[in-house]
C-alpha cells in the first residue's frame, strides 16, 4: 500500500510539473513573433528576444537550446528541426578603440543580423548557428557544428568552423526530389545546385587528390 502510494504521489508529481510547463509555454506563444500552430518547442528552452524568434509549419526545437535574439531575428522555415542543445546568436559586441569590452556590453552595443534556417533542414545535437547565416534548404548540420558563414542547399556541414563534407543528393537528384515536394515556382535552380555542388565537393576533392600527389 505504502509503494502504491508513493507511486500515486509520484505521478501526481510529475502531472503537475507537466502541466504547469505546458500551461507556461502556451502563454508565452503569444509573445513569439510568430509561431505555426503544428510548431512544437519543448522544454527546457532559454528565449532572449522572444518577439524576434519565427517558426513556421511543422518547425521543431528540442530541449536545453538557448536562443539569444534581442536585435534580429531568428527565422525557421516549414519541416526545419533541431535536436538537443541548438544555440543561436543573432548578435554579438563589437570592439570599439578606447572602449573596455564589459563596458560596450553594458551598453548592449550589437552588430546584430538575421539567423535563417530554410525548410527541410536537420540541425543535430548541440548545433550553434552565429548571426548573418543562413542555412539552405534540406541541409544537415552535424552534431557540435559552429556554423558561422552561410551553408548551401542540401549541404552535409560538420566541424568547427563548420566545413561542407558532402551533399545529400546530387544536383539532378535534388531536382528530381523537389518535383515531388515543391512548387515549380519555389524550386532551386540546376545551375545554382551545379555550382555549389562543384565549389564545395568537386573541386575539393581535386585539391585533396593534387596536395596528396594522388
Amino acid at each position: 500500500m505504502k509503494n502504491l502510494k508513493k507511486k500515486i504521489s509520484f505521478n501526481l508529481f510529475l502531472s503537475s510539473i507537466n502541466g504547469f510547463y505546458r500551461n507556461y509555454f502556451q502563454t508565452r506563444r503569444s509573445k513569439f513573433g510568430a509561431i505555426h500552430a503544428t510548431s512544437r518547442v519543448r522544454f527546457p528552452i532559454l528565449i532572449k528576444g522572444i518577439e524576434n524568434v519565427y517558426l513556421s509549419e511543422n518547425t521543431h526545437i528540442l530541449g536545453r537550446s538557448l536562443l539569444i535574439t534581442t536585435k534580429a531575428k531568428f527565422i525557421m522555415k516549414k519541416n526545419s528541426a533541431s535536436a538537443e542543445g541548438l544555440t543561436v546568436v543573432t548578435g554579438s559586441h563589437p570592439s570599439v578603440v578606447g572602449r573596455l569590452f564589459l563596458d560596450i556590453a553594458a551598453d548592449d552595443i550589437q552588430e546584430a543580423k538575421d539567423v535563417i534556417v530554410e525548410e527541410d533542414v536537420w540541425l543535430a545535437a548541440n548545433v550553434t548557428l552565429l548571426a548573418g547565416i543562413t542555412v539552405g534548404r534540406g541541409a544537415i548540420i552535424g552534431s557540435g557544428t559552429v556554423c558561422r558563414s552561410s551553408v548551401p542547399p542540401y549541404a552535409i556541414v560538420v566541424g568547427n568552423p563548420a566545413k561542407v563534407v558532402g551533399f545529400k543528393f546530387s544536383p539532378e537528384e535534388v531536382i528530381a526530389h523537389e518535383k515531388m515536394l515543391y512548387p515549380e515556382n519555389e524550386r532551386l535552380e540546376l545551375a545554382i545546385l551545379q555550382k555549389n555542388y562543384n565549389k564545395y565537393f568537386i573541386n575539393r576533392i581535386s585539391e585533396i587528390k593534387s596536395h596528396l600527389k594522388l
